[in-house]
């Protein structure tokens, strides 16, 4: 699997609404990191994507379906979608992109496309698929809720609040990455 063609999947996906936001930007250097790739290969990865976008005209969702079905393609086009071997790599690739689309609070069509297209071409469980958008729905719940605690005033009170939805997301969170752990399609 190569990280890099990873990477740009995701700056492609998080393109596909028009814009990027502060809080995909975020996620992204936090998946880059985990990546182990470093500013220099951000800067050119977003600088391909842009090319991609710009230059040649196409959506996320017409280079996902380019290298679905061609042998031979464009290096800058090429996404790898056929080298992520394990089902966990594409259970995870599936949540981080479902998790860069909520990022700005809003699961776009064109992010549910991409997300769509994807899971039906690796044949990602339709169970697991909505489990997934169940856990980014109740994260993104919860951020609602710590944004609401935190206008609370400085109280003991809100500072159990805060402890307890950290905990709450931290637990989701986990939930789901144990479920990927542990899947076989």
């Amino acid at each position: 699997m190569d990280n890099r063609k990873q990477a740009k999947l995701y700056y492609l996906y998080m393109m596909s609404d028009g814009d990027v936001s502060d809080g995909e930007t975020e996620l992204f250097d936090k998946i880059c990191a985990e990546l182990c790739l470093d500013a220099d290969d951000k800067k050119s990865i977003m600088q391909e994507c842009i090319e991609i976008v710009k230059n040649k005209n196409l959506t996320c969702i017409e280079v996902a379906e380019k290298n679905a079905e061609e042998a031979y393609i464009d290096r800058i086009l090429d996404i790898g979608l056929n080298e992520y071997a394990s089902e966990q790599s594409k259970a995870n690739i599936l949540w981080n992109l479902i998790n860069l689309g909520y990022a700005d609070s809003y699961f776009t069509f064109n992010e549910r496309e991409i997300v769509d297209f994807l899971r039906k071409y690796w044949k990602i469980p339709d169970s697991l698929y909505h489990e997934m958008l169940d856990i980014a729905e109740t994260c993104l719940a919860l951020e609602k809720h710590r944004l609401w605690i935190e206008g609370l005033p400085d109280t003991k009170y809100r500072s159990e609040k805060l402890r307890q939805v950290k905990d709450d997301f931290k637990y989701v969170q986990e939930t789901i990455f144990t479920t990927i752990s542990e899947i076989d399609f």
